[in-house]
C-alpha cells in the first residue's frame, strides 16, 4: 500500500509542484507587466502633472498681454484713461508671469522657444511703453504709427505662434497621456483579472503560495489604485446596465464624496437626469462596442465645470459587458478661451464704434475684416462680405477711383489720399489711410484700410470760402471777388478786342441811401439793398459779373459787347427796374456811371476811375439816370 502511495503521492506532488511553479512563473510574468506598467504610469503621471501646471502660466501669460494690448489701444485710440487700468495691471504682472513660465517648464526642448518668448515679451512691452510715453506727450501720431506699425504686429503674431506652438504641443502630449491612462488601466484590470483566476485554479495545490502571491497582488492594486487615484483625470467604470463599478479619487473630487459611496449608483444618480440625457446617445454607441470621445457640460453644486471625455468599450468574448470612461476637466482652458473671447469682443466694439471705416483686404483684394461701419456708409452685413473680392463689395467704379493706391499699398507703401465717392446715393469726402501689412519674409499679406468721413469739413471750408468771397447781406460777390473779375475781364478783352467786342464797367449807387438809413432806420435800409441786389442781378446777363463793394455802392462788369451802346441800354433796364420798385412803400432810384472799352490793353485802376467820373457826372445831371464815357475818355491825369 505504501510502495503504492507513494508514487502516487509523488506524482500528485510533482504535479502540483509543477503546476505551482508553473503558476508562480505565470503570475511572475503578471506582475512583471504590472510593475512595467506602473512605472510607466507613473512617469505618465508626473508628466501630466508638470504638463498642467505650465499650461495655466502660457494661458495667463498670453490674457496678460492681450489685456495690455487691449487696454494700449484703446487708450490711444479713445483717449479714455479708463483703457489704461488693464493695460497697467497686465504690465506689472508681465515680468513674474515670464519666470512663473521659466521656472514650470523644465523641458530642455523648449528652452529655445522660452527664451524667444521672453526676449518678444520684453520687446512688445518696451514697445507699448514707448507708445504711451509718445500719447502721454502730445505726439499721438507717433504713438498710433507705432502701435499700427509692422514691427509691433509681428512682434505679437510671432509671440502667439510660438507660444501657440508651445501650448499645442503640451496639450498633444497631455491627450496621447491620458489615452494611454486609460488604455493601459483597462489592460491593467485584465491582468489582474487573469492573474486572481490563474490563482483560484491553484488554490488547494498552494494555499501558502496563493496567500503570499495575494498579497503581491493586493500591493500592486493599491499602487495602481493610487496610480489612478493621482491621475488628473475622472476615471470609471460602468457595466453593461450603467451602473458604476469603479471611480477613481478624482470622481469623488469633482463630486465632493467618497468614490467608494458612488458605486453602484447609475448615471441618472450621479450626474442628474438633464446631464444623463444629454450624454444617453454617446453610452448607446459605446455599448455597441464604439469608443467615442465629445465634450460635456455638468451642473454640480451650482457650478457649471467643461469636461472632455472619452468611453471605451468593455469588451469580453466580443461582447461589451460595460465601458470605461476618462473625462478630462477643461473648465479653466474654457475660462481662459473665454476670456480671450471677451477680449477679442472689446476690441471690436472698440473698432465698430469708431468714426472711421476699418477693412483688411489680402493680396488677393479679398476682404477679410471689416467694422460696423460697412454697413453705416454702404449698408452691407460686414459677416455677409467676408471672403468677397472687393470688386464685388464696393464696385469696379468704386475699385477703379483707389486703384492706384491699391497697387502703391500692395506693393509695400504706406498711402495717404482724399477722395470724393458716393455711398448709398450721400457724397461722402474721405481721408484714407493704406498700410500694408507685411510678413516676416518680407512680402505683403495684405493692407490695413482706415477711411475718416471729412464731408462736414470739407463742407465746412466751401463755406468760409463763400464767406470770404461774398457780401454777406445782399449774397452778391463783395469787392475781393470784384477785383477778380474784373482782372479777368481785362485779360479776355484783349482776345475780343481781336474780333472787334469790347466791355463794360458800370458803377451803380443808390441816390439819397444816407436819408433813407437816416429817416427809416438801418433795418429798411438793409430792405433796400437787398431788393436792389435782386433787381440788378435780374437785370443783367447771366455771364455778365455784379458785385457790392461798399455800403450803396454796387458794380457791374459786362463783357462780350457788340456796340457799346449795348451797355447804355443794360443801364436804361436798371434805372427803370430800379424805378419800379417798391421797398417798405419807398421810391427808390440809381445812378449809374457807365465805362466802355473797345481797346485790348486797359489798366484796372484806370477803367475805374472812368466809371467812377461816369458815375459823378450822371449824379451831377440830377441823379435817377445814366452817363457814359468810352474809353480813354478826358484825361485823367487832371
Amino acid at each position: 500500500m505504501r510502495s503504492s502511495i507513494e508514487p502516487i503521492h509523488r506524482t500528485t506532488f510533482g504535479r502540483g509542484v509543477g503546476l505551482l511553479m508553473v503558476a508562480l512563473f505565470a503570475m511572475a510574468v503578471i506582475v512583471a507587466m504590472l510593475a512595467w506598467r506602473a512605472r510607466d504610469t507613473l512617469e505618465d503621471l508626473r508628466r501630466a502633472d508638470s504638463i498642467n501646471t505650465v499650461l495655466p502660466a502660457m494661458t495667463l501669460l498670453m490674457e496678460d498681454l492681450l489685456n495690455a494690448e487691449t487696454g494700449q489701444r484703446g487708450y490711444l485710440l479713445t483717449q479714455r484713461t479708463s483703457y489704461l487700468q488693464p493695460y497697467r495691471d497686465a504690465v506689472r504682472r508681465l515680468d513674474q508671469r515670464v519666470e512663473e513660465l521659466s521656472a514650470r517648464d523644465t523641458d530642455p526642448a523648449h528652452a529655445p522657444k522660452l527664451a524667444r518668448v521672453r526676449e518678444l515679451v520684453q520687446l512688445k512691452l518696451n514697445e507699448m511703453n514707448q507708445t504711451v510715453r509718445l500719447n502721454d506727450s502730445g505726439r499721438h501720431d507717433e504713438a498710433l504709427e507705432l502701435v499700427l506699425g509692422d514691427q509691433g504686429m509681428r512682434h505679437m503674431d510671432e509671440l502667439r505662434d510660438v507660444l501657440g506652438e508651445l501650448i499645442s504641443s503640451l496639450r498633444s502630449e497631455r491627450s496621447a497621456i491620458s489615452e494611454r491612462l486609460s488604455r493601459d488601466a483597462g489592460h491593467t484590470e485584465l491582468l489582474l483579472l487573469a492573474g486572481l483566476a490563474m490563482l483560484g485554479l491553484f488554490t488547494v495545490l498552494a494555499t501558502t503560495q496563493v496567500v503570499l502571491r495575494s498579497r503581491d497582488l493586493m500591493r500592486t492594486q493599491r499602487r495602481l489604485r493610487g496610480i489612478a487615484d493621482n491621475v488628473p483625470a475622472l476615471i470609471s467604470h460602468y457595466d453593461g446596465r450603467g451602473l458604476l463599478r469603479f471611480a477613481n479619487a478624482e470622481v469623488g473630487r469633482v463630486f465632493h464624496t467618497d468614490p467608494a459611496s458612488l458605486v453602484g449608483r447609475s448615471m441618472e444618480e450621479l450626474r442628474g437626469a438633464e446631464n444623463a440625457a444629454r450624454i444617453r446617445p454617446f453610452v448607446q454607441r459605446v455599448l455597441q462596442g464604439e469608443s467615442v470621445a465629445f465634450d460635456a457640460d455638468q451642473l454640480i453644486d451650482g457650478e457649471m465645470l467643461h469636461f472632455h471625455q472619452r468611453f471605451v468599450p468593455d469588451m469580453a468574448d466580443g461582447r461589451v459587458e460595460g465601458f470605461y470612461a476618462c473625462s478630462m476637466d477643461i473648465t479653466e482652458r474654457k475660462r481662459a478661451e473665454a476670456l480671450v473671447a471677451a477680449s477679442e469682443r472689446r476690441m471690436k466694439a472698440i473698432t465698430d464704434n469708431l468714426p472711421v471705416f476699418i477693412t483688411y483686404i489680402d493680396a488677393e483684394r479679398k476682404l477679410r475684416y471689416t467694422n460696423e461701419t460697412m454697413r453705416t456708409w454702404y449698408g452691407l452685413d460686414p459677416q455677409a462680405v467676408i471672403g468677397l473680392h472687393i470688386d464685388d463689395v464696393f464696385g469696379q467704379a468704386g475699385v477703379s477711383q483707389r486703384s492706384a493706391q491699391l497697387a502703391l499699398a500692395l506693393s509695400g507703401e504706406r498711402v495717404e489720399f482724399e477722395i470724393t465717392t458716393s455711398m448709398l446715393g450721400k457724397q461722402r469726402h474721405l481721408r484714407a489711410i493704406y498700410v500694408p501689412d507685411v510678413g516676416a519674409d518680407g512680402r505683403v499679406q495684405g493692407i490695413f484700410t482706415l477711411s475718416i468721413d471729412i464731408t462736414v469739413m470739407k463742407q465746412a471750408e466751401a463755406q468760409l470760402a463763400r464767406l470770404a468771397s461774398s457780401d454777406a447781406l445782399t449774397g452778391l460777390p463783395n469787392r475781393r471777388e470784384f477785383d477778380q473779375a474784373l482782372g479777368g475781364a481785362l485779360a479776355r478783352q484783349r482776345r475780343h478786342a481781336r474780333e472787334g467786342r469790347g466791355m463794360a464797367l458800370l458803377f451803380l449807387d443808390i441816390d439819397r441811401f444816407k436819408a433813407i438809413n437816416d429817416t427809416h432806420g438801418h433795418g429798411v435800409g438793409d430792405t433796400v439793398l437787398r431788393e436792389f441786389a435782386t433787381v440788378l442781378r435780374r437785370t443783367v446777363r447771366g455771364s455778365d459779373h455784379v458785385a457790392r463793394i461798399a455800403g450803396d455802392e454796387f458794380v457791374a462788369v459786362l463783357e462780350g459787347l457788340n456796340r457799346p451802346d449795348e451797355a447804355e441800354q443794360v443801364a436804361q433796364k436798371i434805372v427803370e427796374a430800379v424805378r419800379a420798385m417798391r421797398p417798405t412803400g419807398l421810391t427808390i432810384s440809381v445812378s449809374i456811371g457807365v465805362a466802355t472799352v473797345a481797346d485790348g490793353e486797359v489798366p484796372a485802376m484806370d477803367l475805374i476811375a472812368l466809371a467812377d467820373r461816369a458815375l459823378y457826372q450822371a449824379k451831377h445831371q440830377g441823379r435817377d439816370g445814366w452817363a457814359a464815357i468810352a474809353w480813354p475818355g478826358p484825361d485823367l491825369r487832371r
